[in-house]
């Protein structure tokens, strides 16, 4: 912290490497500052600001486990207002959560074209705690405030100020200078928090109604704190949001969802390198099917020229994107500096490819694959120079779904390497490093929970009872749901593709491989698990689907049982953490935080839960041997590594997952 004095105005930088976050050590010295400069004499007004790039972009998350140490961030700001001067805010970078709140303690915010502000509470399970629902209902209205709280979400520097949240804009220059300016001729305190309805806010149920449907509690929350604290005092209203605060602050959830944001800085920074790259600027995407439809319009979006090759001028016909270029000749990948494959699932195919691809780009060229099972390495044997290839796993909808596997194979460069991870940052993706795996990390682990599944099926229950159990747990949808949308092709040509090496003696439900050899490949067939008659929004369940599924368990000599829905629960999480467990201990995985993360960005686990492996760490011991015993039941050669769980001890391969949280 250093303090300067211009004339009559104090100025107090705030400088708390990288981007000023608040903590017990950054809070104590904007404290001793404040009370330092109140004490001057002839003060005439105060400016904060920051020595760095950011003014104050919130509080540091690992500080939230414990007890808060003093002095809290509501004293430091009381001590603002609390000066008989007026104090104005010079905002550059970031002023997110606690440093808008305490830019808002001010009396007055100036701020620099490129700052972005905002509430990112929620999306940690609690609620701004230091008085952002209060000071900015009362600054730029309820409903404005009911927004920023509710969604999280940031806003620039001309949004903030047309909602009043900053009072002007001026140039990085001159910054300081305006804002010395400005404290020395307000003269006299704003005082926020005195500002107050006599009335309570008459559209609460109208805002509220507005939320979305499938919001978390604390989102709620946070919106009838902005509603109900405009009706009341500063004192009360300030005191009801931080009980509020530092309830959710230590809850399950919250922990669950600052667990995720360390796992994402984790495979951040696993993904970073000192390797020089070159910029990618155009990027060609080999097959027009759902996936590099879906590929070319992202690439698109965000700006790179794109191509798009595809054999079929009837899959072109589906990009309706003037700014895609489509060809069915592969010579206008020429001049790509990317190059992604997204064609059939086979090894041969993918071969050919690449071998042709590798003779029309230039040598600088990256070629990359989005297979989602096959062997990168083996892929690569088809170059000259693999040094240049590797995987860039995207997952459907790319242009929504956050996931994206990094996976260099062994010949990778590490240039290639950081320009696939710099590519997938830069598309606006959550990155997960993987190794090379049958599904790598995602699909590997989803792979299990979709086999317990159908074991779950042929075992008695039905597949909406499946579906409806995990939506019970959390999960948007159930696995039959997903895997019809997604179609049944891709699981069932890699199950022929495994099939010769597959071991007889594991468990084998057929009922899948039935249901796609009549053609029901999923939703985009018209039929899967279920039927989805013309304009229907979801399946339907089908007669046809439980007599063949009766027929499959009596020719596996299954009897059916009731399954419940604790059951069901418990053996697909159980599986689940059975697939993390093998992915960490193949050394697919480098961490069990990436596990999480691929599940919870890719395949929508619960974020709340913290990904499978965190939410499995909540249970009770007794509760997680239960689910694994359950899971090693369901096929005792699969499930090998699990069979101290039917003897009550935790199995060594779990209990590693496990201990790879607190890392």
């Amino acid at each position: 912290m250093t303090i300067e004095r211009h004339d009559h105005i104090a100025v107090v930088s705030i400088d708390h490497p990288p981007v000023n976050a608040g903590t017990a050590k950054q809070r104590g010295a904007l404290l001793d500052a404040i009370t330092t400069v109140g004490a001057w004499p002839d003060l005439s007004g105060v400016v904060v600001t920051t020595a760095g790039k950011h003014f104050y972009a919130g509080s540091d998350l690992k500080e939230f486990d414990g007890p808060l140490a003093e002095p809290q961030l509501p004293s430091v700001i009381a001590a603002v207002e609390a000066l008989d001067v007026p104090v104005v805010a010079a905002l550059r970078g970031l002023a997110l959560g606690g440093g808008l709140e305490f830019a808002l303690g001010c009396d007055a915010r100036v701020a620099t074209p490129e700052v972005q502000l905002g509430f990112p509470e929620v999306g940690f399970g609690i609620v701004p705690g230091a008085g952002g629902t209060v000071r900015s209902a009362r600054l730029i209205g309820v409903e404005a405030a009911f927004d920023l709280v509710t969604t999280g979400r940031r806003v620039t520097a001309s949004e903030a100020c047309s909602l009043g949240l900053v009072d002007e804009i001026v140039a990085e220059s001159a910054l300081l200078e305006r804002a010395i300016t400005l404290a020395g001729s307000l003269g006299e305190k704003r005082r926020l928090v005195e500002i107050g309805a006599e009335t309570p806010f008459p559209g609460r149920d109208e805002l509220l109604g507005r939320l979305p449907r499938r919001h978390r509690p604390n989102v709620r929350l946070g919106g009838e704190l902005v509603i109900s604290g405009i009706a009341l005092s500063a004192s009360e209203a300030l005191t009801a949001e931080r009980e509020r605060f530092d309830e959710l602050r230590v809850s399950d959830e919250s922990n669950s969802l600052r667990y995720l944001f360390f796992a994402r800085q984790s495979a951040a920074k696993a993904l970073r390198s000192r390797a020089a790259t070159t910029p990618i600027k155009r990027v060609g995407v080999i097959g027009a099917g759902t996936m590099g439809a879906g590929l070319a319009q992202l690439f698109a979006d965000k700006g790179y020229e794109t191509v798009v090759v595809d054999g079929h001028p009837d899959a072109l016909a589906r990009i309706t994107d003037d700014a895609i270029l489509t060809s069915t000749a592969l010579d206008v990948c020429a001049d790509c500096d990317l190059v992604i494959e997204a064609v059939y699932e086979d090894m041969q195919v993918k071969h050919d490819l690449l071998r042709e691809l590798e003779g029309l780009v230039r040598p600088d060229a990256i070629l990359a694959t989005n297979t989602s099972y096959l062997d990168i390495n083996e892929m690569a044997t088809a170059l000259s120079d693999p040094s240049r290839f590797g995987g860039l796993h995207f997952f459907n909808p790319p242009q929504r779904n956050k996931l994206v596997e990094v996976i260099p194979g062994a010949a990778t460069s590490e240039q290639t390497r950081a320009a696939l991870g710099e590519l997938a940052t830069a598309l606006g993706k959550i990155a997960v490093p993987s190794g090379i795996g049958d599904g790598f990390i995602g699909n590997r682990v989803y792979a299990d929970y979709r086999t317990q599944a159908e074991f779950l099926v042929e075992d008695g229950a039905s597949p909406a009872e499946v579906d409806r159990a995990m939506e019970l747990f959390g999960m948007a949808m159930g696995p039959f749901s997903v895997a019809d949308m997604s179609g049944l092709d891709i699981a069932w040509s890699r199950r022929k593709r495994l099939a010769s090496s597959r071991d007889p003696r594991l468990r084998y439900v057929s009922i899948a491989d039935r249901l796609c050899e009549t053609g029901r490949l999923g939703k985009k067939a018209g039929a899967g698990w279920y039927a989805y008659p013309e304009g229907a929004r979801r399946g339907v369940e089908d007669p046809t689907v439980v007599d063949l599924i009766d027929r499959c368990r009596a020719e596996a000599g299954v009897t059916p049982r009731s399954i419940d829905v604790s059951e069901i629960q418990r053996r697909l999480h159980g599986a689940m953490v059975a697939g993390a467990a093998a992915v960490l201990d193949s050394g697919v995985a480098e961490r069990t935080g990436d596990i999480d993360l691929a599940l919870t960005e890719g395949f929508a686990f619960p974020r709340h839960l913290g990904g499978p492996v965190k939410a499995f760490s909540r249970m009770t011991e007794d509760d997680q041997l239960s689910a694994l015993a359950a899971v090693y039941c369901s096929d005792p050669i699969a499930y090998t590594a699990l069979a101290d769980s039917s003897r009550g001890e935790m199995p060594p391969l779990v209990q590693r997952l496990l201990n790879g949280l607190a890392k």
